[in-house]
């Protein structure tokens, strides 16, 4: 699954909040501090309703920011 959205930290974890007003909590085991407050792009597995096992995190290539 591949999502794009705002990153931040919650109380329970990473968010990650999309366009459409979705969360997703993310399982992600790399560093994504640097990332917080930033237009996100996640690649990784969904388990569960609302929690993304995060493979990647990172900044789009290409603008993927709606705004």
């Amino acid at each position: 699954m591949r999502v794009s959205g705002t990153l931040s930290r919650g109380r329970r974890g990473l968010n990650l909040t999309t366009e459409q007003g979705e969360i997703w909590v993310l399982e992600a085991d790399q560093d994504v501090d640097h990332l917080i407050g930033g237009w996100v792009l996640v690649e990784g597995i969904p388990k569960g309703l609302d929690r993304l096992r995060a493979d990647w995190v990172g900044i789009p290539t290409e603008n993927a920011n709606p705004e």
